[in-house]
């Protein structure tokens, strides 16, 4: 602690360039341990001395300051402390960095977005911050959409695991979900992007997310959205189907050839899963679903979950998928399954049995 409060002023931005890129290292150095990051996010006055040198002159020195926040921010603690002290002034200059399409640190600062808003109880307060700058999810999806965006070759994949951190939240939700702004569907196309797991992964986190609502499942369901195909399409494999059930599938589904590669990603596999299972919450969602060839689909995939190739947790949450689609509306007996009322003893009993499955 002694050492650190020893470099304190050569981390203020007026000092030599010298002194603050010695110094800045040194730092840099500590943020690649958790007990490193313990020891300074202890100290605002250092994280307000680096954040002020994230915006220093020497590119050197404003990338170490902001590779400093992107190593405190992953940690959970680290990303705490950070929102708490500076989310006013460091979401508005992550922010900006983004939009700059001539920003060399665009994607640093867009890992920093995503690390603090993994946190669920802290995207809520991240998003009211971004909600204060006018149409800032919007301008940041057009950064996401237009994939040569940045000209300093910033690739800005991690915009994805930023919305779908965003979409945690119920305002989140709702500005992905506001049907005049067309959001969403400019980014489900990236479910199926191969260029990057990281664009992907988070593209489809966000389609997950917007599935918890039931009362937007009609319009996402819809014709205009079809995001039954945009859930499908990367869980299907190469298996034949006769011309009856390909008359079902959705048409991007239909005769796809000995050519078609599943998901490769387990993770992935299982948030489009889970989905599906989100999407059967009401019985107009379980009828579509079962109507344009959902357990199909399933099936064979169950099948291949059960090679060696596959993986149990993907598995299992096929089958509670199956096990809602198979069953006949009059066994289910309720239109929307969200609003079951379950003891708490029986949720205790259904975690203790997911955890299981999943170790």
């Amino acid at each position: 602690m002694e050492a650190i409060e020893e470099i304190l002023p050569f981390l203020s931005i007026k000092s030599r360039l010298d002194l603050k890129a010695v110094s800045l290292s040194h730092v840099l150095g500590l943020t690649g341990s958790v007990d490193g990051i313990k020891l300074l996010i202890r100290n605002e006055t250092l994280l307000k001395h680096l954040l002020d040198l994230t915006g220093d002159e020497s590119e050197s020195v404003a990338k170490d300051a902001v590779l400093c926040f992107v190593n405190i921010t992953a940690e959970e603690s680290g990303a705490e402390v950070v929102v708490d002290k500076f989310v006013d002034r460091l979401v508005p200059l992550a922010y900006q960095a983004v939009l700059d399409e001539n920003g060399k640190l665009s994607d640093a600062w867009c890992m920093v977005l995503c690390n603090i808003t993994r946190p669920e109880h802290l995207a809520e307060r991240v998003v009211a911050q971004l909600l204060t700058m006018e149409y800032s999810i919007d301008k940041l999806t057009t950064c996401f959409t237009r994939v040569n965006y940045n000209k300093q070759k910033c690739h800005l994949n991690y915009l994805g695991p930023l919305f779908s951190n965003v979409s945690q939240s119920k305002s989140g939700r709702a500005v992905f979900c506001n049907q005049s702004t067309g959001l969403l569907r400019r980014i489900l196309p990236f479910v199926h992007h191969e260029g990057s797991i990281v664009r992907r992964g988070g593209a489809i986190g966000l389609l997950k997310n917007v599935c918890f609502d039931s009362s937007v499942h009609e319009w996402l369901l819809s014709a205009e959205m079809d995001i039954l195909s945009f859930v499908l399409l990367p869980l299907a494999g190469p298996e034949e189907f006769d011309d009856e059930t390909n008359d079902k599938f959705p048409v991007d589904l239909q005769y796809l050839g000995p050519d078609k590669k599943r998901e490769e990603d387990p993770d992935v596999r299982k948030m489009l899963v889970e989905s599906l299972a989100q999407l059967c919450a009401t019985r107009k969602g379980r009828e579509y679903l079962r109507d344009h060839g959902t357990y199909e689909i399933l099936r064979e995939l169950h099948k291949f979950e059960c090679t060696p190739d596959g993986d149990k947790n993907v598995l299992n949450a096929v089958e509670n998928v199956v096990d809602i689609l198979i069953r006949t509306e009059e066994e289910i007996g309720e239109d929307n399954l969200k609003e079951l009322e379950i003891p708490d003893d029986v949720k205790s009993k259904i975690e203790t049995m997911n955890d299981d499955v999943e170790k």
